[in-house]
């Protein structure tokens, strides 16, 4: 046994051949024993050294033996220190009584049987050890549960300063799903205390119509032990009553031997995301009514055009008939073109494009021009049509065009969304600084969520999308649009279905100069007629031969070309003053047939280009690559007539200046 390892055995007796004979007893147990012949010895020895067991003399000078046990037991040192009695003459059972009451763990009678003294020493020892390494095992663990306590206590403290500086919900639950923590989120939004929702109060919180779900996707997050994610979305009541849409997660926190300890999650506010995802759904439905009615509305001119060209081939056509189908087919190619300007417009405003050109401006003159444009239409619906127009003169800062344009679009549709026979009103005042224009009618009328969105893009009155002529749904977010960029406002005003509508335009009037628009007087006068060499070239060969048809009938002389490397033949033998050039063929486009004419001194010659794409890049493009003109598809003939007239004139012009004799010096 190491040195370190041995226990201290006190002996205590007035007589020292007693104490040998303990010594004698104990000594090959291997223990330190020490001896003291009275009880002064003996409390030194017990002062100075760990004593693990006390033999001692009940019969002793000045401290008898169970007074020294008594002393023994008051220091908290020897709390632990085993005492046994040996005596010769206290041998009684009030003496054994009175030893145990002192603290002795046994009272052995004197003369001692050795090998009993021994076995109850070697006994006592064994216990003292395991009571000391109990004690050191109790210690350590008593450390390392303060460690882990404290451990625990700071992670907490993360936890809660984590969860009360997140702009989220963080929560607590059990391992059954009781709520046991809200963040002071939650006490915020909900407006309730600390533990008022605690447990599973915090159901009330959710709406009745999730509350369900909710719990059962719970209940089997739960059941899963975790393996199925807790994840849902649900609304949750506001401190104001009002309910927003919350995604909520958790994850389960295990214990060592895998079993859910208890949950911990966030509940994230997401209703915003709620409504992009519904304003996106909804966009998305009137993108697919708006290509559907687009469809419609494209096909709808097609059957009357293509009817009329079979009525004009059929045998014995009579002018008359030929006269009136040509008339369907300029009145449907008219609503084609006006279908993709307004496509264009949306376009335009879309991307920031749209320009104003802004004049002093009449309000009557915006209304008359308005009922001149959709008179055909309200006259073919039987409607009666009422115009008042003010009395003084209220001018205002605008595009006559494009605010005539507005009035228009408003007219066509009161128009179009009632009955035949029915009636339409169109005002125009002045109130206040403001110029106002109301346009009413008693057709299909609005709900009152239409009239929260019917300005929107794409936004089609319900129960009117069955109607042939319900349009594409651009028209009032168009409107809206052009009246804002003048400065100005438009609303809608319906009493429900079936009651009409009224529309109110409001447009600031004040006066900005004295600058008046050129009147009609002092435009240039056109300029005489006169007839030029014309070279059309498309790959569209009735695009091609139907414009050069046209160009010959005013008097030009005019070849068609359907590819680029004709273009150039033709350019070569006809030495043309004006071409109209596609840009799109294959092989060599429009612009490569440019910079060729240009390379080769056709420098004087007119060069439009003719294409489907009217933006302004398109057009700066153009005039880069060496064109003098650039023209959107369809193209009018009238406005290819008046720049061949324009070319004419300069080069009359040019040509009466070469021939004047110069002036005499």
């Amino acid at each position: 046994m190491d040195a370190d390892d041995r226990l201290n055995i006190l002996l205590v007796d007035d007589q020292p051949g007693k104490l040998l004979t303990y010594e004698t007893i104990l000594g090959d147990l291997g223990e330190n024993l020490l001896k003291a012949t009275s009880a002064r010895e003996a409390l030194a020895h017990l002062l100075h050294s760990e004593v693990a067991i006390v033999v001692m003399d009940v019969s002793m000078p000045d401290v008898d033996g169970f007074e020294l046990a008594a002393m023994i037991r008051q220091h908290p040192r020897c709390e632990r220190t085993a005492i046994i009695f040996a005596s010769a003459v206290h041998v009684s059972d009030l003496d054994r009584l009175k030893g145990y009451e002192t603290g002795a763990l046994d009272y052995l009678p004197v003369p001692i049987v050795p090998q009993m003294l021994r076995a109850k020493i070697r006994v006592l020892s064994d216990l003292h050890r395991k009571t000391k390494q109990l004690t050191r095992l109790n210690e350590e663990l008593e450390r390392r549960v303060g460690e882990r306590t404290e451990a625990l206590v700071r992670s907490e403290a993360r936890f809660r300063s984590l969860a009360e500086g997140m702009p989220h919900v963080v929560w607590e639950a059990d391992a059954e799903g009781n709520a046991t923590y809200f963040s002071p989120r939650w006490c915020e939004y909900t407006g309730a205390s600390p533990n008022e929702h605690l447990g599973a109060r915090w159901l009330s919180a959710i709406h009745p119509d999730d509350k369900q779900r909710a719990l059962a996707v719970r209940d089997a997050a739960i059941a899963a032990a975790g393996r199925i994610p807790l994840d849902y979305e649900a609304r949750l009541r506001r401190h104001d009553d009002v309910y927003r849409w919350f995604h909520v997660s958790g994850e389960a926190v295990r214990l060592a031997d895998g079993s859910v300890e208890k949950w911990v999650g966030t509940s994230i506010d997401i209703e915003q995301r709620k409504r992009a995802e519904d304003t996106l759904r909804e966009a998305d439905r009137r993108k697919d009514e708006f290509l559907a009615m687009l469809a419609h509305e494209l096909r709808n001119p097609l059957a009357p055009i293509h009817n009329a060209l079979k009525l004009q081939r059929s045998p014995g056509a009579e002018p008359a008939l030929i006269s009136w189908s040509r008339e369907v087919i300029e009145r449907q190619v008219g609503q084609l073109t006006r279908l993709v300007e307004d496509l264009l417009d949306i376009s335009r405003i879309t991307r920031g494009k749209i320009r104003l050109r802004a004049e002093r401006v009449d309000l009557a003159a915006i209304i008359e021009g308005a009922v001149e444009t959709s008179r055909p239409l309200i006259d073919e619906r039987k409607h009666l049509l009422a115009v008042k127009l003010p009395e003084e003169r209220i001018e205002l800062r605008g595009d006559l065009v494009r605010l005539t344009q507005v009035v228009a679009n408003l007219l066509n549709n009161a128009a179009k969304f009632q009955h035949e026979g029915g009636a339409i009103s169109v005002s125009g005042e002045r109130e206040g600084r403001e110029a106002v224009i109301r346009v009413s009618d008693r057709g299909v009328g609005l709900a009152a969520q239409s009239v929260e969105t019917i300005f929107e893009l794409f936004a089609q009155v319900r129960g009117a999308t069955d109607r042939v002529d319900a349009g594409l749904g651009i028209g009032l977010s168009l409107v809206k649009t052009l009246v804002e960029l003048h400065g100005g406002s438009v609303s809608a005003a319906s009493e429900g279905p079936g009651r009409g509508s009224e529309f109110t335009i409001r447009l600031p009037c004040f006066e900005f100069g004295t600058e008046q628009p050129a009147s009609n007087g002092q435009r240039a006068k056109g300029a005489t007629h006169s007839a030029l060499r014309v070279l059309v070239v498309d790959d569209n060969r009735d695009s091609a031969d139907s414009l050069a048809l046209l160009l010959k009938l005013r008097g030009h002389e005019t070849r068609a070309c359907y590819d680029g490397r004709s273009a150039l033949e033709a350019a070569r033998e006809l030495r043309p003053q004006a071409v109209l050039l596609d840009l799109s063929m294959p092989e060599l486009d429009g612009f490569e047939v440019c910079r060729s004419l240009r390379a080769e001194g056709f420098h004087d010659t007119l060069i439009i280009a003719l294409t489907g794409y009217g933006q302004g890049a398109d057009r700066a493009r153009s005039l880069a690559g060496g064109f003098d003109a650039h023209l959107v598809k369809p193209v009018e003939p009238e406005l290819v007539a008046k720049l061949l007239d324009e070319r004419a004139a300069a080069a009359a012009t040019e040509s009466g200046a070469a021939r004047r004799p110069p002036p005499r010096t």
